[in-house]
């Protein structure tokens, strides 16, 4: 019976060794301390056992989760958390590879809220001291952006901040390089970096990198736009229609698309084909009124008179107190003969300007 006892006994002793097995002292306390809830004890004893341990991932490991990650150690430094993540791995790339995975995408989502909060302060003006909310955000989608490299969203902003914010273009493109290394075929970050190029007037460069975006991604509709608009800015209209039409083959039913390159053509002094559009967008809304008027003036521009009045009368039956529909209706009126009947318009589109 004695005999039994101490065969139990020793049978604890050895799941005890199982669970603790050789750790130094530091490491066991660190983590009683951490059951307990004493994050100050455990973050002492677990610095102390990194020397102990020099190999051990689980010491820094334990210090990047239940200390620094962890938003109830009151400890909280995500900086922190990530250099010994890092240090785990640098001492056992292998350690725990779905905890730290699950980690890491903890971390981000962590640090990338952080920051968006700091920067929504900054530009809503609710920040009472603006340089420093300023530069918490930007190190805190830096962190996000180590932490998942080939997302996109962190280097995004951390662009923006310095390009639209500090003004300081160099640095923004000098991440967007680093970032583009990271993720090659990520169609936004060239976007974005042509975008600073062209606020830079390194027109050539900014070309080269629309075309490389949209490439990489040539259904992204935020890249083609901002490309075909750059186009029709550089005077490379003929350009700038390919892409509206390009976006237009992807939505067809995009009212807008056919308006721009309504625009487009307009500038290429290609009157049939910007009427083509300008009445495709009626076709989709019958109260445009701003492509109605576009109609109504390439038809006035045409000497269509006739034509155009339909169009004209159709902005009134939608604006009936429009001084500069009253006023064209007028002027077309005039133009076909009936000058008794355009004149009665056109004054009293001035009358509702405020003209004598």
């Amino acid at each position: 019976m004695k005999m039994n006892r101490i065969f139990t006994f020793m049978l604890v002793m050895i799941a005890a060794l199982a669970f603790f097995g050789c750790q130094s002292q530091e490491l066991t306390s660190g983590k009683v301390y951490v059951q307990q809830q004493d994050y100050a004890k455990a973050e002492y004893n677990f610095l102390k056992a990194l020397d102990v341990e020099s190999e051990n991932p689980e010491v820094p490991y334990l210090l990047a989760v239940e200390i620094y990650g962890n938003d109830n150690s009151g400890l909280t430094d995500y900086a922190k958390a990530k250099e010994y993540l890092d240090m785990a791995l640098e001492r056992d790339p292998d350690y725990l590879p779905e905890n730290v995975k699950i980690f890491k995408e903890q971390l981000y989502g962590y640090t990338f809220n952080a920051a968006v909060n700091s920067y929504n302060k900054v530009i809503r003006n609710e920040s009472e001291n603006p340089d420093e909310d300023l530069k918490k955000a930007l190190d805190n989608f830096r962190l996000a952006s180590e932490l998942q490299p080939k997302d996109p969203k962190a280097p995004l902003q951390v662009a923006r901040i310095y390009s639209e914010l500090k003004n300081d273009n160099e640095t923004a493109l000098e991440f967007l390089n680093e970032a583009i290394e990271h993720a090659p075929k990520n169609g936004d970050l060239k976007a974005e970096k042509a975008r600073i190029l062209a606020k830079d007037d390194r027109v050539d460069e900014a070309l080269t990198m629309f075309e490389e975006a949209l490439e990489a991604d040539p259904e992204n509709m935020a890249i083609g736009l901002r490309y075909a608009q750059f186009l029709f800015e550089q005077g490379m209209y003929e350009k700038s229609a390919e892409i509206y039409q390009h976006l237009i083959d992807i939505e067809p039913g995009n009212k807008d698309l056919y308006f721009n390159l309504g625009l487009t053509y307009l500038r290429m002094e290609d009157i049939d084909n910007a009427k083509n559009q300008f009445e495709t967008v009626v076709a989709l809304d019958p109260e445009d009124t701003q492509a109605i008027a576009m109609v109504g003036q390439v038809y006035f521009d045409l000497k269509d008179y006739t034509t155009a009045e339909m169009y004209f009368r159709q902005l009134l039956d939608i604006e009936p107190e429009n001084p500069d529909y009253l006023k064209r209706l007028g002027v077309t009126l005039t133009q076909q003969g009936k000058v008794e009947e355009g004149l009665k318009y056109y004054n009293r589109g001035r009358e509702l300007e405020g003209g004598n």
